[in-house]
């Protein structure tokens, strides 16, 4: 025992032997062997071999290092020659499997391009504005009696206000979006042109001053300065005008005309502030004299450009005495405070987190993606690094004989790297293929809602990092079987006796394990997401939202018309149900308003969401009467509006079961009224927010959207049904419809395309796993020929052969997934964070997401052994 432990650990001298040059190596082992001896006898055994393991430690330094062999032959171009000879007789000589590298490294590098492509469109957004790194956008919190809001808008007049007090600001410009659908004609040579456009904005004549956009048609200096000009993107001067000069054309948006002049390429895709037509701001008057009470009315997007190396806190400490000068006065009366939000243009996109902002970004699914890429290109690599190492007993004989005719380890240690980044690079050439054919041949662009554009001419950056990542992959897949090949025993491979040691085995099932660990790691995680998503797509909302169909009321004189519209609508049996809203319920339904209501301590201010309705809104939409009752058909009196509040409403209030009847007003006392129903909470929101207090009143207006509730029976009669209906009540107005159930929905469609999107490299990552273990149970069967023919004259049936070749990968599989459960169920909680209503994490997923695996496995692994199997057991024992 005691000489046992006098002996040196032998890894200690394979470390030595790897880094320190050939010439110097004998001399410096028989040095470390003989102090190593003296220091047991004076030490210890223990002892000695820390003082071993720190003596080779320090031999790994420059001095040591640059006298080694290793640089000079890669700077030699014959040298280099040598090397991409030796890799193209390696990559010819075993065809199979150089193929299974190449696919696998190729379609690692492909999904790098594509998520290099995706980072590098959402990390660019807003960034090709001229000014991006100058401009800011004011948002406000805003706090009075009841009401706590943080929201991206501000109030018109601020914008006025700023540039007067604070002169260092360089430019400011106001944008209106109201986010209704705006019909917009033109009548030209081709005829009437009629369509309802979202995407219209209305700004300050100093909004080419701060966002530059390329101009096809018109002047930035000009085209906003004077009243009624519009300016329009060249899909929308297409659109109307075709082939005609848009300048100076007219367009009616809404009831007025407006004249066309400017036309600008089509917005990025990746700027968070989009539009199609773009009007000179009809609200701002220069000089106009304004309240206290109109800076506490957020309804503006307001950005300001400032100077280099502005400090945002400059204009904090500033804004206090401009608070007092034109806020002061009004926050007397509501108990008000008011605090400006400074947000870097760049940042908005992943990083705001206000409310009435523009669709947004989640930086988490960037995080997801990144980390899911890195992790699919490490796939690839592990297979090469397992495909290599297995297949070294066949390459150690070749490394031996290199070694006999004066290679040495250095040398052949480049051999094995240059093999490897040889077949990456092909492999990237592959990979660029595969990207270009992704890209511009099938519907992915579609799936995942971008516009990716892949062209290395206008985009070198690109292809830069791409050539950088496929070194890398080449280097990291390489670098193992390149010390592992090139520190083969001489003798035992030239006797063709090598075999892979346990530490190696060991090693390669380690790869294994962690291979299939992220595979069942993205294929969780994507049915997790799925589950969710089902789930809020699903969900009993509290309210019917399916064959509801919804049209938007263009103006006063089709509102004028509503009330005719509906009777003759309702005539038609397979309509149940006509009503309208002044908003359609979804991500942005009913803003949030200030009220009193009548509490126990006397009549009380709060802030509510709200939504005016007409008749019938409670019936149509399905809403379920718990207290009272619903609206009275007729016309509304002036002084008693009636409200209709959810649960949410009436809990906060502590009114309890007594709700009906409770006085309720608007916040200057118009809208006065009486609570006469309380209904079921339903989510008039996405299911990412809990349910809000929620006053629904009823007013005599009949604009904003007809609901129209269809018994769902002959769908397209009915439609068309309507639509002749329409042409009669709406005449000159187009029949441009929705259903609420899909606009409603649409609110997930980004959770919808990430989930796709990682549904596919989910089944990527699985083929990458399967590629290596192909080559893997090819190679494993090839090996253990004799002992199958053996176990075969013993009486083994295939069965036994199969479950001889596959037991070791299964069990390694069941690893896998017992190693990913906490990692992936932390994953899924913190992504489901985002949303208020959740689906439960079911541990039975973990089971049935590993006997898939389990089944992949088999197949993969069966379909190899299975002919070593059903070989004849003589042919066999002939092997070797």
């Amino acid at each position: 025992m005691k000489e046992k432990d006098s002996t040196p650990p032998a890894w200690l001298f394979r470390l030595l032997s790897w880094f320190c040059p050939e010439h110097l190596l004998e001399e410096i082992e028989g040095d470390l062997f003989h102090q190593f001896e003296q220091n047991v006898k004076r030490l210890g055994a223990a002892k000695a071999k820390w003082r071993l393991a720190w003596s080779i430690i320090r031999f790994f330094r420059p001095g040591i290092l640059l006298r080694n062999k290793f640089s000079p032959p890669l700077n030699s171009y014959p040298m280099l020659r040598y090397h991409l000879k030796f890799a193209t007789r390696a990559f010819l000589k075993d065809k199979f499997f150089s193929t299974l590298n190449i696919l696998g490294l190729a379609l690692g590098i492909a999904v790098g391009v594509v998520l290099l492509l995706i980072l590098q469109s959402d990390l660019s957004y807003d960034k090709h504005y001229a000014l991006h790194d100058r401009i800011y956008r004011v948002g406000c919190h805003q706090q009075q009696t009841g009401l706590d809001i943080r929201w991206a808008r501000s109030a018109m007049n601020l914008g006025m206000v700023l540039k007067t007090e604070m002169p260092e600001i360089e430019e400011v410009v106001r944008i209106n979006r109201d986010g209704s659908r705006i019909l917009v004609k033109h009548e030209g040579r081709d005829g009437l042109k009629e369509f309802y456009e979202e995407g219209i904005i209305d700004a300050d004549t100093t909004y080419f001053k701060v966002f530059d956009h390329p101009f096809v048609y018109g002047d930035p200096k000009t085209c906003l300065q004077t009243a009624n000009a519009v300016v329009v993107t060249e899909t929308i001067a297409h659109k109307y005008f075709g082939s005609e000069d848009p300048l100076g054309q007219s367009l009616v948006i809404g009831s007025d005309s407006w004249i066309v002049t400017g036309v600008i390429r089509d917005l990025p895709e990746n700027t968070h502030l989009k539009f199609d037509l773009l009007m000179s701001n009809r609200n701002f008057v220069e000089g106009e004299k304004i309240a206290s009470e109109n800076f506490w009315n957020p309804g503006s997007y307001l950005y300001i450009v400032v100077p280099k190396n502005y400090e945002p806190q400059t204009f904090h400490a500033k804004f206090p005495a401009l608070f007092d000068k034109y806020f002061k006065a009004f926050s007397v009366e509501v108990d008000g405070r008011y605090s400006p939000i400074l947000e870097p243009l760049t940042e908005i996109h992943f990083h705001s987190d206000l409310d009435q902002d523009e669709p947004r970004g989640n930086i988490a699914y960037l995080y997801g993606f990144g980390a899911t890429g890195i992790l699919i290109m490490l796939m690839a690599c592990i297979n090469y690094m397992n495909l290599s190492t297995a297949k070294s007993t066949r390459r150690a004989t070749e490394i031996a004989i290199k070694k006999l005719v004066g290679s040495n380890r250095q040398l052949l240690a480049i051999s094995i790297l240059v093999e490897s980044v040889f077949l990456s690079l092909i492999s990237l050439l592959l990979a660029l293929v595969m990207v270009y054919g992704v890209l511009n041949f099938t519907s992915f662009d579609q799936l995942i809602g971008k516009n990716l554009v892949f062209d290395p001419f206008q985009n070198p950056g690109l292809m830069v990092v791409s050539l950088a990542v496929a070194l890398c992959i080449g280097l990291l897949s390489g670098l193992y079987p390149a010390i592992f090949l090139s520190t083969s025993p001489l003798l035992t491979a030239l006797k063709g006796k090598f075999k892979t040691s346990p530490s190696n085995r060991l090693f390669r099932k380690v790869l294994i394990t962690t291979q299939f660990a992220i595979s069942i790691l993205v294929i969780v995680c994507t049915w997790f997401m799925g589950d969710q998503i089902e789930f809020i797509s699903n969900k009993a909302l509290g309210f019917n939202k399916d064959n509801i169909l919804v049209l938007p009321i263009p103006d006063s004189a089709v509102e004028h018309n509503i009330p005719a519209l509906k009777n003759a609508l309702l005539q038609n049996p397979r309509i149940a149900g006509v009503t309208t809203g002044g908003t359609v319920v979804g991500a942005n339904a009913g803003g949030a308003m200030n009220f009193w209501a009548e509490t126990s301590s006397g009549m009380k201010q709060s802030g509510y969401a709200v939504i005016f309705v007409g008749e019938d809104y409670v019936k149509t939409m399905g809403l379920k009467i718990l207290e009272g009752r619903d609206f009275k058909a007729g016309p509304v009196a002036d002084d008693e509006t009636p409200y209709i509040v959810n649960e949410t409403a009436a809990k906060r209030l502590g009114w309890g079961a007594h709700a009906v009847g409770k006085a309720m007003k608007f916040f200057h006392g118009d809208i006065p009224g009486h609570v006469v129903g309380v209904v079921e909470d339903f989510n008039f929101k996405s299911l990412r927010n809990a349910v809000e207090p929620l006053l629904i009143i009823r007013t005599n207006s009949e604009s904003g959207y007809l609901h129209i509730k269809l018994s769902g029976e002959e769908l397209s009669q009915t439609i068309s049904d309507i639509q002749a209906k329409w042409t009669q009540h709406a005449p000159g107005h187009p029949f441009d419809f929705f259903f609420l159930d899909q606009r409603f929905n649409e609110q997930y469609n980004d959770d919808v395309r990430q989930h796709k999107l990682l549904s596919i490299l989910s089944g990527i990552s699985i083929f990458i796993s399967l590629l290596g273990l192909i080559g893997l149970s090819a190679f494993a069967a090839t090996q253990r020929v004799k002992e199958i023919g053996v176990r075969k004259v013993l009486g083994a049936n295939i069965p036994d052969i199969l479950f001889l070749l596959s037991k070791d990968i299964l069990l390694l599989v069941v690893l896998s997934a017992v190693l990913v459960i906490p990692v992936s169920w932390w994953v899924m909680t913190q992504w489901m964070e985002n949303f208020a209503y959740k689906t439960q994490l079911d541990y039975l997923l973990y089971i049935a997401v590993t006997v898939m695996a389990l089944i992949l496995v088999f197949l993969t692994i069966g379909f190899q052994s299975f002919k070593s199997a059903r070989a004849n057991p003589v042919d066999s024992l002939k092997y070797e």
